[in-house]
């Protein structure tokens, strides 16, 4: 029940005037304004039971003996403004019925002094305790002679309904305004009320949570067909290996959808998480989403739009725990993986140096420290923590060297010292580790026949050397 709508304000009664009074007060009334209006008035404030709902609904609390309190309090609604949120001396009751009427005469508002006023109104709201409400009435009913109040749940009723009537009020507010700047208001009163967690949200913040979320139910809904429609548009894409700068604009379009879902679903997120459960319609969104991301990453290696498919799923779904954890990981396995690509780089780079000096015949003075640095640098590839392709990518590219050195160059001895440090390297990725056994074996095979072909050479000016001296001998002998 509105303030101005009270019987009490229609008679301009007190609570504190007693049955004669009461009657008095509806005859003069009625000569001035609506009879009818004020007989239903007078008929509901001299019955005890129904004069329960006028008294929950006005100023309870509001010292009578102060000549003039009630109207001063309610001249401020001729012109509501921010101010009056900074009114004293009120039960929570009282303010909140104050503040509902102020705000539902607010001649013009901001989403941020909105929220204000949704915030003033719930906290008095959840500071409303019936048995303070009902000892409140009593005095008053002592003064003016009505029975008092025993039945603590016709209290207990009066306030639900008011509370309704709270609810109903911001509803109305809530709903003039256009569905993203509610989802703003909701998201900032929610956010301010829990403190981040520290503090449960108040009831009546909930039921405009819950209410805002039945209303824009077919805007979220629209808004995963498109995201859906996107996410398959991608996928066909990038089979048919279209452009990157094709690609790029539904990227960019995925993108700007998320991000308008996520503002309408803001609050929801918000509202769940801080009674520890998740809002699924968001969760089922986001898993979706993050599944294009791993697909264009891993089976195409499209990280430039993992990366910003990921870092937009981060920012926007920070309120769904499941998904921003699991998103945290996805962003340090990219970022992982953007510094093993700039590590492959450099490897390649060296490798590339490596065959431009062998081709230029420069002397094995020249390759030993490059092979060397290279050794090193494939060192610090943890292999056990990377993805099989990343392991296949890095072993290939030195393995070409490799074996280029000695196929094209003879160079056995670096080819060897390569193969022998690959396969150490990458002995625990059985993809990798048996081409590398075999190379290895190869080498060695090839070196031991070079080997014995040495030691052949080696025995061969002996041998004559000894034959000459025989035949030198016997020719002395002669």
């Amino acid at each position: 029940m509105d303030l101005l709508k009270n019987p009490f304000h229609i008679l301009g009664a007190t609570t504190r005037d007693n049955r004669h009074s009461i009657m008095e007060l509806a005859e003069e009334r009625s000569l001035l304004s609506d009879a009818d209006e004020c007989m239903a008035a007078r008929s509901i404030l001299i019955h005890p039971r129904r004069r329960i709902s006028a008294e929950v609904a006005w100023l309870p609390g509001t010292d009578p003996s102060r000549t003039g309190r009630t109207d001063e309090v309610l001249k401020r609604l001729d012109a509501p403004n921010q101010t009056l949120l900074n009114i004293t001396g009120l039960t929570p009751i009282a303010r909140a019925n104050l503040f509902v009427s102020g705000l539902s005469r607010l001649p013009n508002f901001s989403s941020f002094n909105i929220v204000e006023w949704i915030l003033a109104i719930a906290q008095a709201s959840e500071a409303i305790n019936s048995e303070t409400v009902c000892a409140t009435l009593n005095e008053d009913r002592r003064a003016s002679g009505f029975p008092e109040i025993t039945d603590l749940s016709a209290i207990d009723d009066e306030i639900r309904k008011q509370k309704s009537h709270y609810r109903q009020v911001l509803t109305v507010v809530l709903e003039s305004l256009p569905v993203r700047e509610r989802a703003s208001v909701l998201t900032m009163a929610i956010g301010t009320s829990i403190g981040n967690g520290r503090y449960q949200c108040p009831i009546l913040i909930e039921d405009l949570i819950l209410s805002y979320e039945r209303g824009v139910q077919d805007s979220l809904e629209q808004k995963q067909r498109i995201i859906e429609a996107q996410d398959d548009k991608l996928r066909v894409m990038v089979d048919a290996e279209n452009t990157d700068t094709a690609m790029q604009t539904i990227v960019d379009q995925l993108i700007e959808t998320v991000k308008e879902w996520d503002t309408i679903a803001q609050p929801i997120q918000l509202s769940k998480r801080s009674r520890g459960e998740r809002h699924n319609a968001s969760f089922e969104i986001a898993w979706r989403v993050r599944e294009l991301a791993i697909h264009l990453f891993n089976e195409y290696g499209k990280l430039d739009f993992s990366q910003q498919i990921t870092n937009m799923l981060k920012e926007v779904f920070a309120e769904v725990i499941e998904v921003d954890e699991r998103i945290t990981e996805d962003l340090k396995a990219l970022e992982n993986h953007t510094k093993n690509f700039e590590k492959f780089e450099n490897i390649a780079t060296q490798v590339g140096k490596i065959k431009e000096a062998s081709d230029a015949k420069r002397p094995d003075s020249t390759l030993e420290p490059m092979v060397k640095q290279l050794i090193q640098t494939v060192k610090t590839w943890d292999a056990s923590t990377q993805h099989v392709e990343a392991n296949k990518a890095v072993a290939n590219v030195v393995r070409g060297i490799a074996l280029y050195l000695w196929n094209e160059h003879e160079k056995l001895d670096f080819s060897m010292v390569l193969t022998l440090m690959l396969f150490q390297v990458f002995e625990g990725v059985p993809e990798v580790s048996q081409q590398l056994a075999t190379d290895w074996n190869t080498l060695k095979e090839i070196n031991e026949r070079r080997e014995s072909q040495n030691d052949t050479g080696c025995l061969l000016p002996i041998v004559i050397f000894a034959i000459l001296a025989l035949i030198g001998a016997l020719l002395q002998g002669c």
